[in-house]
């Protein structure tokens, strides 16, 4: 039995128009998922002078002795993240731990801390300044146990929520239709004080304190001064009788 040619044709139509509503939500669907951001404490590496996105929680990972940890917080809705506002290159774990030595069975991990900005900020927060740390840990310590030892961080359900009490609460808060990411200024990171300024300051407050150590030195110096014009004034006296 021979099929109406416009019985085919209806029927192309109709698969070629479920064809084509197939394409339109397959090429929207990616998209509308992408669009979604987070806000949350971006973990990165620092390998050949760049930013690595980690691929694994800091407590799955062990950072090498002289390594840069970094670590950002704000909105991303990439799958690199975002990265702190500072070149790579900038500071190195050299810098960051200038003046610290590690002990025995020690290693050294400089950690970058930028906080993000205030547009990033949760309700009534204001980000802390970046700052850089070094931590001075065992040699096989993970992410986390470099992380601990420089600042008070707080972690739910195995993710980094809050560092340094910052944002007070809430974790990987979700964000829909995030504006698209601008470009961002650099800053400057505040760099520890290094054991040798540490001692410096140790010393100095140390003879602040033999200063201060009560002996009356002012004192001593007014009487000294007495005697001395008490004594010249007698010697004049005596030259006047004898005159």
């Amino acid at each position: 039995m021979a099929i109406a040619p416009r019985r085919v044709t209806g029927v192309f139509l109709f698969l070629l128009t479920l064809l084509s509503a197939l394409l339109v939500v397959g090429g929207t669907a990616g998209p509308a998922q992408a669009a979604d951001g987070f806000k949350y404490w971006n973990y990165f590496h620092v390998e050949n002078g760049k930013y690595v996105f980690a691929q694994t929680g800091p407590a799955d990972f062990q950072p090498k002795d002289g390594s840069v940890e970094a670590y950002r917080y704000g909105l991303s809705s990439t799958a690199d993240g975002i990265q702190p506002r500072a070149e790579a290159t900038t500071y190195s774990a050299d810098d960051i731990c200038k003046g610290v030595e590690a002990k025995q069975g020690q290693k050294l991990v400089g950690v970058l801390l930028d906080y993000g900005t205030a547009e990033d900020a949760g309700s009534g927060e204001t980000p802390p300044e970046p700052r850089a740390a070094c931590a001075a840990v065992p040699t096989k310590a993970n992410g986390q146990q470099v992380l601990d030892a420089v600042a008070d961080v707080r972690v739910e359900n195995q993710l980094t929520c809050g560092i340094d009490g910052y944002p007070v609460k809430g974790c990987s808060v979700t964000v829909k239709n995030p504006p698209a990411a601008g470009a961002q200024d650099s800053v400057d990171f505040t760099l520890p004080k290094s054991a040798s300024e540490k001692s410096d300051a140790g010393t100095t407050q140390a003879a602040e304190q033999t200063d201060d150590s009560g002996f009356p030195w002012t004192l001593v110096v007014v009487v000294v001064v007495v005697l001395v014009l008490a004594g010249a004034g007698l010697a004049v006296a005596r030259r006047g009788r004898n005159a």
